[in-house]
C-alpha cells in the first residue's frame, strides 16, 4: 500500500460555559461554507470560474465520480477526504477550558492544508457570519504515529507548512502490534451502518469491517495511493469472525442528534489480513458521517 495522511490536532478555548457534550459533532455545514469562503477566487461563482477544475473547495466538496466504467463497479462515491475527530465535552465543559480537536487530512487533501487552516480561524472567529461557535482557536499542531507534535501555527502566528508530517501505511504497519487472534474494539463515538433503509442496531464484525474496506478503498482511489483489498475473498472470511464479551449497544442521546452502536467488544478468530483496514479506521472512521466524527474507534494493543 502507498497511502499518505496527516494527523492534525487543533486546541479550541471555550468562550463560554457549554452544556452540549457533542456540540463539536454539528461542524458539517458550518465548515463547509467557512471553506468555500477561505478557497473561493471567483465570489461564490462556481459556474462562471475558469479556476473550478483546481478549486480546493470543487477537489474537496464536488464528490465527482470516476468516469471509468470498471471503478465505479469497484468503488463507492467518494467521502470527504477529511475526519474531523471532536472530542466529547464534559458536562459543563467550563468556559474557558481547552479541548483538543482532532483533523485528519488525507491523500490529496494535504495540498491544500493552507485552506483548512484558513476556514478553521474563519469558522472560530466571532466577527464571522459562523459565530455560533464558543470556540476560539489556541494553535494547530501536527501529529506523527509516535504521536510526537510539531506546531504548525498558533492563533495569530505564521503559518508553518513545512513542518508537517505525514503518517503512510508503512509507518503503521511497522508499528504493528495487534494481536492476530484477538483485538479489543472501542467505539467513541456512534457507529452508523445503512441497512434496509435504517441504520444497523446490533454490531457484527461482518458489515462493520465491509464497511469499512468499501471507504478506505474509495478513498484511495479517489485521493490518492493505492490499496488492493481482496473484498470478495475478506467479505466472505469476515463471517468467521466472533465478537465475545459483547458490551456493544445501540444509544440516542437525549437531545436525539446522536445516535448509533457504542460500547466495547472483543473480536476472535483469524484477524491478521483485517489488520491494514483495522489500522487505517482507527484514522479515518466508518459509517454515516465518518467525515465529522461518527464512527471513530480505538483498538486495544
Amino acid at each position: 500500500m502507498d497511502l499518505l495522511f496527516a494527523k492534525l490536532i487543533v486546541t479550541l478555548r471555550a468562550d463560554a460555559e457549554i452544556e452540549d457534550p457533542y456540540s463539536l459533532f454539528s461542524l458539517k455545514s458550518d465548515f463547509a461554507q467557512s471553506f468555500r469562503k477561505a478557497a473561493c477566487v471567483a465570489g461564490g461563482r462556481c459556474e462562471s470560474c475558469r479556476s473550478a477544475q483546481e478549486c480546493p473547495y470543487h477537489a474537496t466538496f464536488a464528490r465527482e465520480l470516476t468516469s471509468d466504467p470498471a471503478a465505479l463497479r469497484r468503488h463507492q462515491k467518494p467521502s470527504l477526504p477529511f475526519v474531523f475527530q471532536p472530542p466529547v465535552l464534559p458536562v459543563p465543559c467550563a468556559k474557558g477550558s481547552c479541548v483538543e480537536l482532532g483533523l485528519v487530512l488525507f491523500g490529496t487533501a494535504n495540498h491544500h492544508l493552507s485552506v483548512y487552516w484558513e476556514a478553521l480561524q474563519h469558522l472560530f472567529r466571532h466577527d464571522s457570519s459562523a459565530a455560533s461557535w464558543p470556540f476560539s482557536l489556541v494553535k494547530l499542531e501536527s501529529a506523527g504515529c509516535s504521536g510526537f507534535r510539531t506546531e504548525l501555527a498558533a492563533a495569530a502566528g505564521p503559518f508553518k507548512r513545512d513542518l508537517l508530517t505525514t503518517i503512510s501505511f508503512d509507518d503503521l504497519a511497522a508499528l504493528n502490534t495487534l494481536n492476530p487472534q484477538r483485538i479489543l474494539l472501542r467505539f467513541e463515538s456512534h457507529l452508523r451502518i445503512a441497512r434496509d433503509g435504517g441504520f444497523l442496531r446490533n454490531f457484527s464484525f461482518s458489515p462493520f469491517i465491509r464497511t469499512l474496506m468499501r471507504r478506505l478503498s474509495s478513498l484511495a482511489y479517489y485521493y490518492g495511493g493505492m490499496m488492493e483489498l481482496d473484498f470478495k475473498r475478506l467479505s466472505v472470511q469476515s463471517e468467521a469472525i466472533e465478537v465475545v464479551e459483547n458490551c456493544f449497544y445501540w444509544e440516542k442521546w437525549q437531545k436525539g442528534r446522536q445516535f448509533g452502536i457504542v460500547g466495547t467488544g472483543v473480536l476472535s478468530g483469524d484477524l491478521t489480513d483485517f489488520h491494514p483496514a483495522l489500522l487505517l479506521g482507527e484514522y479515518l472512521n466508518c459509517g454515516k458521517d465518518a467525515p465529522f466524527g461518527l464512527g471513530r474507534y480505538v483498538l486495544a494493543r
